[in-house]
């Protein structure tokens, strides 16, 4: 078998948005292609100290000096990210990058080198097509921008963009509108300087979404609103803007197809020599914050494919599934699953084409759509979309039938479809949440296991690793040098001419090399991994560093889906290592160790809290709501009389989440928390049970407090209702169950108990306003 072809990825950060989705098409395209891909999240070419996020980040830098001829064959290097916060990649760094890399070919994903072939979007349509919008149809005069760094290959085009437009518009260009940031939200406090020092703007155009969310930031702080009085537009169209309020209109930027095109093209140039740039289209989306009302274009996508009598059915499959369909790395089940989607397409057009609905065509219907959805893991396709097809398909039938019973017919499949879907959804978050949590215990395990050791030598590095299959990692190589290298962020770094393999892992099996086996050649070392490799497929380089010293390189297969993991993985096993190190080498290091313990011990701390919390509102959740439940009756056994132990929930959840929103449906969960915990105050223990519902316990000696709780209770629901401006009236409907203390406490059934009684509660009030 020939030797595959090794093409590295240098991207940013792999759990920011863009460089995450260039990746997730790489990875798609070296599959596809059969060729080894080396993903190197390098972040900087040239760090500088005062923009670091992390004061030791810099040594991401490094994981760009292992390059070598031998052992990749052509480089994509995305230099619009890499190094953005230092100011974007300046032409002298990357000149400097590029003497380094000596004979490897080149790609550059948006890059500023006119002497390198370059994918990029077309970073001129789009905006043109946003401004002609917020000219022509908003009437907006005074239009600003808000671009990237001035050195940026992208922001210089879209700046040009702007200019274009203004002039094409007869509109001048004024260069006291036109502000330079980085690539992030901090552009928040220039965007705020920026309308403190001209007044009058009426329109912004951003050269990013996370600047743009910068920028609705700094309209809170100016007291002024997105899409009323002044006009927002963005770049790449995140899956963030349709959350925001309002929605962000965008440009349409496909990251996951140029880095998909990026691989083909890296490919054409080593089998063609084929060097010619290539373009990826954009388009504008129309969001309510260019004018409140303008509605969404994207969710309006499906309209396109109308159902009409004169429809073919299984083109109309073809289309609306590239709608739907999520595509994965290795597109393994898609062909399976069009089939099952092309079928229950054809189901629908009986449905539409009959007015008689039999109960045969019903079940046939029902079967085939269980048979889309037959597995939990068909997480390919899309619920969201499919649920806007669905309601577009509804419409249609609705439109064009005229049988009353027909009528009622969809109506019910509607309904049913619906919560079929909300039960597939809610499943799927479950299931993942579940994994994730798997996944977190098992990678804070990797440096706590190093402590346990009774005798240490060498073969403890198979340890850090032994458990990575746990997490999906199939493949892993520890990679160490022969002594740490301390690196400060003005040194220049290189590596050693060899590294040594500590340990290795195949699927479920990990290796110790012998001293003999250890020491590869720098030149080497990726080919020796992929080699081990049956198929195919992707590897991660990971730096391992603490603070100023770095151990190594950790090259892994870690799974796309994990990906937001790669940086707690790097802390864990950096962190296991240095322990290893201390413990084999010296005992005069022990306060080194200890520090290295506190910072563990202090991280697991936090996440024994955190996995007690509820995100939404910041009390207790369930979990934690029974363990400090338990400590604090077994404190009070001694000195309280009575256990106090209330049952509540947010009424009419639903109505607020169908009529205003889920993001209102938050606030009245968070307003609910408040009024409770604020009633009751650091007497005793609540917390969120999942939902709408609540709980609380607290103890005393008063048998009259449960009266005083109620009226205080009574009378913050009140008053925060007469200070809210919501449109609707907050209720919660509140139980309350005393118990004398005794030994043979159930808490689970004093809740029950309270929660009986907030039932009955809830039941008199609703036949009271009925018969009011």
């Amino acid at each position: 078998m020939s030797k595959r072809i090794n093409v590295a990825l240098i991207v940013g950060d792999i759990r920011d948005v863009y460089s995450n989705s260039v990746t997730k098409g790489a990875m798609r395209a070296a599959h596809e292609s059969d060729c080894n891909l080396l993903i190197v999240p390098g972040r900087y070419f040239q760090a500088r100290k005062e923009l670091l996020y992390e004061e030791y980040e810099y040594q991401y830098q490094t994981l760009f000096t292992y390059f070598k001829e031998k052992n990749i064959d052509i480089i994509i290097a995305c230099t619009s990210v890499v190094g953005i916060v230092s100011g974007s990649m300046s032409r002298n760094s990357l000149n400097e990058f590029l003497k380094n890399l000596k004979d490897i070919p080149v790609i550059t994903v948006s890059g500023d080198s006119n002497k390198l072939p370059n994918i990029c979007y077309d970073n001129k349509a789009g905006i043109k097509e946003g401004m002609e919008i917020m000219i022509t149809k908003q009437k907006c005069s005074k239009i600003a921008m808000v671009a990237g760094p001035k050195e940026n290959l992208d922001s210089i085009e879209r700046v040009e963009a702007y200019k274009e437009a203004l002039i094409e518009h007869g509109r001048p260009v004024e260069d006291r509108l036109i502000i330079h940031c980085d690539f992030t939200e901090k552009c928040m406090f220039d965007v705020i300087n920026l309308f403190k020092s001209v007044r009058g703007i009426d329109g912004v155009v951003f050269a990013n979404d996370r600047m743009a969310i910068g920028g609705y930031e700094a309209m809170k702080e100016l007291g002024l609103r997105v899409g009323r009085d002044v006009s927002f537009m963005g770049f790449d169209n995140i899956e963030k803007d349709i959350n925001l309020d309002p929605p962000l209109a965008s440009v349409v930027a496909d990251a996951e197809n140029i880095g998909y095109e990026a691989v083909n093209m890296a490919l054409d140039y080593l089998t063609f020599e084929d060097d010619e740039d290539r373009i990826i289209p954009t388009h504008f989306v129309m969001r309510d914050s260019i004018y409140l009302g303008s509605g969404d274009v994207v969710n309006l996508q499906p309209h396109q494919f109308k159902i009409t009598p004169s429809t073919d059915f299984d083109t109309f499959a073809k289309q609306t599934f590239l709608f739907i369909y999520n595509p994965t790395i290795n597109n393994a089940n898609r062909d399976n699953i069009y089939r099952a989607y092309l079928y229950f397409i054809l189901e629908i057009e009986k449905l539409y084409r009959n007015e008689r609905v039999t109960k045969d065509l019903l079940t046939s219907l029902a079967q085939y759509f269980n048979k889309l959805f037959d597995t939990d893991e068909r997480s390919e396709i899309d619920i969201g979309k499919f649920t806007i097809l669905m309601e577009m398909v509804k419409e249609c039938i609705m439109d064009d039938t005229t049988s009353k019973i027909k009528r009622n017919i969809i109506v019910n499949i509607s309904a049913y479809v619906y919560r079929r879907l909300a039960s597939i959804l809610s499943l799927r978050e479950s299931n993942e949440n579940y994994k994730l949590k798997k996944i977190q215990h098992e990678i804070y395990r990797i440096s706590a296991d190093m402590i346990g050791f009774e005798a240490v030598s060498e073969k403890n590095y198979a340890s850090i690793i032994s458990n990575f299959q746990k997490i999906g990692i199939n493949h892993s190589f520890l990679y160490l040098f022969k002594e740490p290298i301390k690196h400060g962020i003005d040194d220049k770094f290189s590596p050693d001419e060899f590294v040594y393999l500590k340990a290795m892992q195949i699927n479920d099996r990990v290796f110790s090399p012998s001293d003999r086996e250890q020491m590869i050649p720098v030149s080497e070392m990726f080919d020796f991994a992929f080699s081990k490799m049956e198929l195919s497929g992707h590897l991660v380089m990971l730096n391992l560093y603490v603070r100023d010293v770095i151990y190594g390189v950790l090259v892994c297969d870690i799974p796309y889906n994990i990906f937001s993991y790669y940086e707690s993985l790097i802390y864990q096993v950096s962190c296991a290592i240095r322990i290893l190190h201390l413990l084999m080498f010296t005992e005069e290091t022990s306060n080194q160790l200890k520090e290295s313990l506190d910072i563990i011990t202090k991280n697991n701390l936090r996440l024994d809290e955190l996995a007690k919390q509820d995100e939404l509102t910041g009390i207790y959740n369930r979990r934690g709501f029974y363990i400090e439940s338990d400590n604090l009756l077994k404190e009070a056994s001694s000195r309280k009389k009575y256990i106090m132990v209330g049952f509540a929930d947010t009424d009419n959840l639903k109505t607020i989440n169908d009529t205003y929103g889920h993001d209102e449906g938050d606030e009245a969960i968070i307003s609910s928390s408040n009024i409770l915990s604020s009633t009751l105050g650091e007497r005793g223990i609540i917390a969120r049970m999942g939902g709408d519902e609540f709980a609380f316990v607290f103890t005393t000696n008063d048998r009259e407090e449960e009266k005083l709780f109620f009226d205080d209770f009574e009378d913050n629901v009140r008053k925060y209702n007469e200070e809210s401006d919501k449109e609707y009236r907050l209720s919660i409907s509140l139980g309350m169950y005393v118990y004398e203390y005794n030994d043979s406490i159930n808490l689970k059934e004093l809740l029950e108990s309270a929660d009986r009684e907030m039932y009955h509660i809830k039941k008199k009030r609703r036949m009271k306003e009925e018969n009011s």
